[in-house]
């Protein structure tokens, strides 16, 4: 994966936590990656996935299932698997994908994990970022208590192929932050998305509850050091002072 996040020299100290944060990602995304490549190895090749396509979606599919509804998530989850890592070797074509996890949700609505890997892998390698915000919105809404889902939807705006939306990220990121199960640096990456967008008052007082809040030293003086070049950028008229030049990231598992 290469991934341009230029910062000025005042943010750059927070570069260390995202750069934490991109390596949990990558490495869970590896690992995916390494079972999917062995699921495609291992698993029954007469039956790649593509019945799965002719499922009935939506609330049909739990009467499809026969009652035996997380038996059915089971091996949609296992088909998926299979299917994306098939075609991650072969051709990066995943024209199933989104069918085939919207199943496996509507089976297994509380399946968190399926709604993080379908999302990314619909958005990086299958392209398809509406088909990726789908996914991740139906996670909230079965979810809506769910910080981790909150944060995730939040990073997949963060990491929009072809620029970053970082409106919508500000906005899940600030979401997270309020509920149970989010990482421990979920304010932080909202209050750099307000910060990039220009929404100062509201990305100084993030930087403020994480200053009165934290317990880390260092993340207590990075906060004051923000608050005080947003100060001088709202009192100055001058927005661009604190907006870091940010590439678009490109996510690419190996």
């Amino acid at each position: 994966m290469s991934v341009a996040l230029a910062r000025p020299a005042a943010v750059r100290p927070l570069r260390v936590r995202m750069i934490v944060a991109w390596g949990i990602a990558l490495a869970l995304g590896a690992a995916v990656y390494h079972l999917a490549d062995f699921a495609a190895r291992t698993l029954p090749r007469s039956s790649p996935l593509e019945e799965l396509a002719y499922y009935p979606s939506g609330r049909n599919v739990r009467v499809a299932s026969l009652g035996h509804g997380e038996v059915a998530a089971d091996v949609a989850w296992l088909r998926a698997v299979q299917y994306y890592g098939a075609h991650r070797k072969k051709d990066n074509r995943f024209e199933h994908l989104e069918h085939v996890f919207d199943i496996l949700t509507t089976l297994s609505p509380r399946f968190e994990s399926a709604y993080v890997f379908g999302a990314f892998a619909l958005a990086q390698e299958g392209q398809d970022f509406p088909a990726a915000e789908r996914l991740i919105l139906k996670g909230l809404e079965n979810n809506p208590r769910s910080g981790r889902l909150a944060f995730e939807a939040g990073f997949l705006y963060y990491v929009k192929p072809n620029g970053r939306d970082l409106v919508h990220a500000a906005e899940y990121f600030e979401l997270a932050a309020r509920l149970p199960g989010a990482p421990a640096s979920a304010r932080e990456f909202a209050a750099f998305s307000h910060q990039n967008t220009g929404s100062l008052a509201v990305a100084w007082q993030l930087w403020k509850q994480i200053r009165e809040t934290t317990g880390n030293q260092y993340l207590k003086e990075l906060a004051e050091k923000e608050m005080g070049r947003i100060q001088t950028a709202l009192e100055t008229g001058r927005a661009d002072l604190v907006k870091a030049r940010l590439g678009t990231p490109r996510v690419v598992l190996h």
